[in-house]
């Protein structure tokens, strides 16, 4: 079995609403669980506990005030002739989402052995997937939905940061969520958890 991915992330509370669209996805495209919703500063892959808690342990001491989200254009993830992954752009806070990528994201990146990435930071928060075997077939009809689909009206007030894995009930329970918080910590509150670390 594939070792599971891990990631840091900005939590994106339930009540913001940004799991609900208004209309319904195409055929074989799965919106994300409200409790998934989450804007990646650092996505350490596929490695182990030991690599993704000295990521986590890297922020430990760092405090930010919370980052008030809004909602932007639709954008589409992943190769271009077939993206797997559907999302939105940030029209409000996306400097300092890309602040933080930049910074925490670094940091925790060197913290697991991985090298930070060195495109240009693009905040954003994924609401949904396709299967990568459909992907391309969907990819006429996600861009048509998207055109025709409002963003989300409320802001997302981001004020945890949150230590991500894969739901390990994932495969094998319907509708279970993608991933699950092994760790997470407000933002403005360094070294305060609100879950046990892994």
């Amino acid at each position: 079995m594939t070792a599971p991915n891990w990631f840091i992330a900005l939590v994106v509370p339930p009540e913001a609403g940004w799991h609900a669209f208004g209309k319904a996805l195409p055929s074989g495209v799965r919106a994300l669980q409200a409790q998934d919703l989450h804007l990646t500063l650092a996505f350490l892959g596929s490695c182990d506990p030991d690599e993704a808690a000295a990521a986590w342990q890297a922020l430990a001491a760092l405090s930010s005030g919370p980052l008030r989200a809004r909602a932007g254009a639709w954008r589409a993830f992943g190769p271009r002739k077939a993206p797997s992954a559907y999302g939105l752009t940030l029209a409000r806070g996306h400097e300092e989402a890309a602040r933080l990528i930049s910074v925490w994201g670094g940091m925790a990146l060197r913290a697991a052995g991985r090298t930070p990435e060195r495109r240009a930071p693009l905040p954003h928060v994924t609401v949904a997937r396709s299967g990568r075997r459909q992907a391309a077939a969907l990819r006429a009809p996600m861009e048509r939905w998207m055109a025709g689909a409002a963003p989300p009206a409320s802001d997302a007030l981001l004020c945890e940061l949150g230590l991500y894995t894969w739901n390990r009930q994932r495969d094998s329970m319907a509708g279970a969520p993608l991933f699950e918080l092994a760790a997470r910590r407000p933002l403005a509150a360094p070294g305060t958890q609100l879950e046990a670390e892994v």
